[in-house]
């Protein structure tokens, strides 16, 4: 109940403070890169895939993990700025951070939600016994297949065996689960379709409800040009794909009967309107969606802090920092001039302005990255939903809020 009241409050101060074009509290989401060492080479990674050579993250970054007692620090903050989730993600492995459970542990007994992706290659029994007792609430598995073919495809150093590991580990934890009475965590299958796998979508979905998987997602895969693009899907495949994902409603509820278990589509829609897009042969998804949105929410309600401390307001902005941890707190940098100055631009979205050719995953050149595929585009949607209706709510929100609109 504590906590519900407190998700409350912080959506209406968030909602007030987007009315009022004017920041009044903490982000809801923040992601946090722990580290950027990895034990994959996955091809479609902005950083480190063999694909990109002198446009990779460069050796002295790929080191940068942020200290324990700085996160803590970090999370201690976010705690009295309002925010209701915290998300690893990053351009390393999570679990490559020495101290990521016991991190874990203490942003739960914050009562913060906590997520993560993670390409699940070093999780031991002993890990997924831990992770089931803290209970962290959901796991993104970085699958990328359905076979143990194409995900080695996929990352050129590893094998099937890789894959097959993923597949019993999953099990594992969710045998523990049941044993336990608990839902936590919820398992993912995360799935970048590229060249290489976008044959087997429907295997994919298959295998999720085979291994008792809570949810599953898709994304194309967003490219580097000159050095990723050769990873986007076909215009044949595409095609392809989309007849699939329109057979999936009919599917879905023979595997549910077959298997006795739910999975959560997740982005079903968004994903068939990215690939049949005119412009997805360009690697360019979103441009159909983009240009319908007056404004970007990530300034009210996002913030991403990347291991080398720097903290970006989107997830495509790393060429724009707002700040640095390890030299403002993060409060001083969200209230920040640079982040206003993102705000300024992103309420009034005009995505022609050159602001925005800094936005993107390449770090050679500028380019408009906000049309080649949004990651902050599902909570941007939502957020602009919920704004777009509030109507007479609007008072009763600003007042619940402790602020009224003048």
């Amino acid at each position: 109940m504590i906590n519900k009241i407190k998700n409350y409050k912080q959506q209406a101060k968030i909602a007030s403070g987007i009315l009022r074009k004017k920041v009044l509290t903490g982000p809801w989401s923040v992601q946090i890169d722990l580290t950027n060492e990895c034990n994959n080479d996955c091809l479609a990674c902005w950083c480190r895939s063999p694909l990109l050579k002198d446009k990779s993250m460069k050796p002295e970054i790929v080191k940068q993990s942020l200290p324990y007692n700085k996160v803590i620090e970090l999370i201690n903050e976010f705690d009295k700025l309002g925010v209701r989730d915290i998300y690893f993600t990053g351009g390393g492995e999570p679990f490559l951070h020495p101290r990521i459970l016991d991190i874990m542990r203490y942003i739960k007994s914050k009562g913060i939600h906590l997520d993560m992706s993670t390409n699940f290659t070093l999780v031991t029994k002993k890990i997924a016994e831990e992770l089931v007792d803290i209970g962290i609430d959901h796991m993104n598995l970085s699958f990328w297949a359905a076979t143990p073919e194409s995900y080695a495809k996929n990352h050129p150093n590893k094998t099937g065996k890789t894959f097959e590991k993923m597949v019993e580990m999953a099990k594992y934890i969710r045998k523990l689960k049941d044993k336990k009475g608990t839902n936590k965590p919820r398992l993912g299958s995360y799935n970048v379709i590229t060249k290489h796998n976008a044959h087997e979508v429907d295997k994919m979905l298959k295998l999720a409800y085979k291994i008792k998987l809570d949810d599953i997602d898709f994304i194309p895969v967003d490219t580097v040009p000159d050095r990723t693009d050769s990873l986007t899907p076909t215009n044949k495949q595409r095609e392809d794909m989309a007849q699939k994902f329109k057979k999936f409603p009919e599917i879905i509820p023979l595997l549910e009967r077959k298997h006795n278990h739910h999975v959560m589509f997740k982005n079903y829609e968004q994903f068939l309107r990215r690939i049949e897009n005119t412009d997805a042969k360009n690697g360019n998804y979103d441009t159909n969606i983009l240009d319908s949105l007056p404004s970007c929410y990530a300034g009210w309600t996002f913030a991403r802090v990347l291991a080398t401390g720097d903290v970006n307001s989107c997830l495509k902005s790393f060429k724009i920092p707002v700040g640095n941890i390890h030299k403002k707190t993060f409060a001083e940098i969200w209230f920040g001039a640079k982040e206003e100055e993102f705000r300024k631009h992103t309420i009034d979205y005009d995505k022609t302005n050159p602001y925005f050719k800094k936005i993107g995953n390449d770090r050679a050149t500028d380019g408009q990255g906000c049309y080649k595929c949004c990651d902050n585009l599902g909570f941007n949607l939502l957020v602009h939903e919920k704004i777009s209706n509030l109507g007479k709510s609007k008072k009763i929100i600003l007042k619940e809020a402790g602020l009224i609109l003048k």
